[in-house]
Protein backbone atom coordinates (compact mmCIF):
# COMPACT_ATOMS: atom_id res chain seq x y z
CA UNK A 1 0.00 0.00 0.00
CA UNK A 2 0.86 3.75 -0.77
CA UNK A 3 2.51 5.41 2.30
CA UNK A 4 3.17 8.99 1.16
CA UNK A 5 5.32 9.86 4.71
CA UNK A 6 7.63 6.72 3.40
CA UNK A 7 8.18 8.01 0.01
CA UNK A 8 8.72 11.40 1.02
CA UNK A 9 11.64 10.14 3.93
CA UNK A 10 13.38 7.84 0.85
CA UNK A 11 13.91 10.74 -1.26
CA UNK A 12 15.06 12.89 1.46
CA UNK A 13 17.43 10.25 1.90
CA UNK A 14 17.90 9.40 -2.07
CA UNK A 15 18.56 13.55 -1.83
CA UNK A 16 21.69 13.35 0.84
CA UNK A 17 23.55 10.69 -1.18
CA UNK A 18 21.59 7.02 0.25
CA UNK A 19 21.23 4.97 -3.27
CA UNK A 20 19.59 2.24 -1.54
CA UNK A 21 16.32 4.78 -0.88
CA UNK A 22 15.59 3.93 -4.63
CA UNK A 23 14.59 0.68 -3.42
CA UNK A 24 11.92 2.38 -1.35
CA UNK A 25 11.09 4.55 -4.29
CA UNK A 26 10.44 1.85 -6.83
CA UNK A 27 8.58 -0.19 -4.22
CA UNK A 28 6.22 2.87 -3.44
CA UNK A 29 5.54 3.94 -6.78
CA UNK A 30 6.11 1.10 -9.65
CA UNK A 31 2.34 0.70 -10.31
CA UNK A 32 2.00 4.37 -10.54
CA UNK A 33 4.36 4.43 -13.43
CA UNK A 34 3.61 1.46 -15.08
CA UNK A 35 0.29 2.56 -15.32
CA UNK A 36 0.86 6.21 -16.41
CA UNK A 37 3.51 5.19 -19.27
CA UNK A 38 1.36 2.58 -20.69
CA UNK A 39 -1.21 5.00 -20.93
CA UNK A 40 0.88 6.77 -23.43
CA UNK A 41 3.04 3.79 -25.18
CA UNK A 42 0.36 0.95 -25.15
CA UNK A 43 3.26 -1.44 -25.01
CA UNK A 44 4.34 -3.48 -22.24
CA UNK A 45 8.08 -4.48 -22.97
CA UNK A 46 8.19 -0.78 -24.05
CA UNK A 47 6.43 0.32 -20.68
CA UNK A 48 8.86 -1.91 -18.69
CA UNK A 49 12.27 -0.18 -20.64
CA UNK A 50 11.00 3.09 -20.16
CA UNK A 51 10.18 2.28 -16.01
CA UNK A 52 14.00 2.09 -16.12
CA UNK A 53 15.04 5.15 -17.72
CA UNK A 54 12.32 7.09 -15.43
CA UNK A 55 14.17 5.40 -12.04
CA UNK A 56 17.70 6.72 -13.31
CA UNK A 57 16.38 9.80 -14.18
CA UNK A 58 14.94 10.15 -10.65
CA UNK A 59 18.34 9.40 -9.41
CA UNK A 60 19.79 11.64 -11.46
CA UNK A 61 17.94 14.54 -11.37
CA UNK A 62 17.16 13.99 -7.13
CA UNK A 63 18.60 17.63 -6.70
CA UNK A 64 16.23 19.21 -8.64
CA UNK A 65 13.59 17.65 -6.34
CA UNK A 66 12.00 20.30 -4.24
CA UNK A 67 10.72 19.16 -0.37
CA UNK A 68 7.73 21.01 -0.61
CA UNK A 69 6.47 19.16 -3.89
CA UNK A 70 4.87 16.12 -4.16
CA UNK A 71 7.32 13.04 -4.90
CA UNK A 72 4.69 11.01 -6.57
CA UNK A 73 3.42 13.94 -8.42
CA UNK A 74 6.99 14.59 -9.33
CA UNK A 75 7.87 11.14 -10.21
CA UNK A 76 4.91 10.60 -12.39
CA UNK A 77 5.60 14.23 -14.25
CA UNK A 78 9.24 12.19 -15.16
CA UNK A 79 7.32 9.41 -16.76
CA UNK A 80 4.82 10.83 -18.66
CA UNK A 81 7.89 12.94 -20.00
CA UNK A 82 9.93 10.14 -20.71
CA UNK A 83 6.95 7.96 -22.75
CA UNK A 84 6.17 11.53 -24.42
CA UNK A 85 9.42 11.86 -25.84
CA UNK A 86 10.52 8.53 -26.87
CA UNK A 87 6.61 8.61 -29.01
CA UNK A 88 7.89 11.79 -30.42
CA UNK A 89 11.37 10.39 -31.17
CA UNK A 90 9.82 7.00 -32.40
CA UNK A 91 7.27 9.43 -34.49
CA UNK A 92 10.25 10.98 -36.47
CA UNK A 93 12.15 7.76 -37.28
CA UNK A 94 11.68 6.45 -40.48
CA UNK A 95 12.57 3.51 -42.43
CA UNK A 96 13.90 3.21 -45.76
CA UNK A 97 12.47 0.10 -47.71
CA UNK A 98 12.64 -0.51 -51.35
CA UNK A 99 12.89 3.12 -51.62
CA UNK A 100 9.88 3.78 -50.22
CA UNK A 101 9.78 5.73 -46.72
CA UNK A 102 6.75 4.57 -43.58
CA UNK A 103 7.03 5.62 -40.18
CA UNK A 104 7.65 3.33 -37.80
CA UNK A 105 4.25 2.03 -35.82
CA UNK A 106 4.39 1.02 -32.34
CA UNK A 107 3.85 -2.79 -31.73
CA UNK A 108 0.45 -4.51 -30.99
CA UNK A 109 -0.52 -3.85 -27.51
CA UNK A 110 -0.44 -7.11 -25.83
CA UNK A 111 -3.87 -9.64 -25.33
CA UNK A 112 -5.56 -7.52 -22.62
CA UNK A 113 -8.47 -7.17 -24.68
CA UNK A 114 -10.56 -5.61 -21.70
CA UNK A 115 -7.60 -2.91 -20.63
CA UNK A 116 -7.55 -2.17 -24.36
CA UNK A 117 -11.15 -1.44 -24.73
CA UNK A 118 -10.83 0.79 -21.12
CA UNK A 119 -7.87 2.76 -23.42
CA UNK A 120 -9.61 3.24 -26.56
CA UNK A 121 -13.23 4.04 -24.98
CA UNK A 122 -12.41 6.65 -21.90
CA UNK A 123 -9.97 9.48 -21.63
CA UNK A 124 -7.13 9.38 -19.87
CA UNK A 125 -7.93 10.39 -16.36
CA UNK A 126 -10.61 8.17 -16.41
CA UNK A 127 -8.73 5.14 -17.48
CA UNK A 128 -5.81 5.55 -15.00
CA UNK A 129 -9.11 5.90 -12.30
CA UNK A 130 -10.53 2.78 -13.51
CA UNK A 131 -6.81 0.52 -13.62
CA UNK A 132 -5.89 2.46 -9.96
CA UNK A 133 -9.14 1.40 -8.46
CA UNK A 134 -10.25 -1.83 -10.02
CA UNK A 135 -6.87 -3.53 -11.58
CA UNK A 136 -4.78 -2.50 -8.62
CA UNK A 137 -7.49 -2.21 -5.94
CA UNK A 138 -6.52 1.15 -4.81
CA UNK A 139 -8.71 3.36 -2.29
CA UNK A 140 -10.75 6.09 -3.53
CA UNK A 141 -9.22 7.97 -1.11
CA UNK A 142 -5.60 6.92 -2.27
CA UNK A 143 -6.57 8.01 -6.25
CA UNK A 144 -8.41 11.25 -5.12
CA UNK A 145 -4.91 11.85 -3.69
CA UNK A 146 -3.01 11.23 -7.06
CA UNK A 147 -4.83 13.48 -9.36
CA UNK A 148 -5.88 16.07 -6.91
CA UNK A 149 -9.28 15.40 -6.23
CA UNK A 150 -12.24 14.67 -3.82
CA UNK A 151 -12.89 11.51 -2.27
CA UNK A 152 -16.35 11.67 -4.27
CA UNK A 153 -14.97 12.84 -7.60
CA UNK A 154 -12.90 9.75 -8.20
CA UNK A 155 -16.27 8.06 -7.42
CA UNK A 156 -18.47 9.65 -9.74
CA UNK A 157 -15.40 9.66 -12.57
CA UNK A 158 -15.06 5.79 -11.91
CA UNK A 159 -19.07 5.37 -11.83
CA UNK A 160 -19.15 7.00 -15.08
CA UNK A 161 -16.61 5.30 -17.08
CA UNK A 162 -17.91 1.85 -15.75
CA UNK A 163 -21.20 2.65 -17.00
CA UNK A 164 -18.87 3.76 -19.89
CA UNK A 165 -17.50 0.55 -20.56
CA UNK A 166 -20.55 -1.17 -19.63
CA UNK A 167 -22.02 0.06 -22.45
CA UNK A 168 -19.66 -0.74 -24.81
CA UNK A 169 -19.74 -4.18 -23.80
CA UNK A 170 -23.44 -4.54 -23.23
CA UNK A 171 -24.46 -3.31 -26.62
CA UNK A 172 -21.42 -2.25 -28.88
CA UNK A 173 -20.29 1.58 -29.71
CA UNK A 174 -23.98 2.17 -30.34
CA UNK A 175 -24.25 2.75 -26.03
Amino acid sequence: MFDNQKLSKAMNSLKKGNKDAIEVIYDQTNRLVYYQVYQICHDHNLTEDLMQDVYMKVVNRIDSYQDQQSPKAWILMIARNEALNLIKKRQREVIIEDNKISFIQAEEVEQTPLINLAHEVLDEQSFLIVMYCVVENKTRREVAEIFNLSTSGVTFKLNEALTKLRGYLEGGANQ
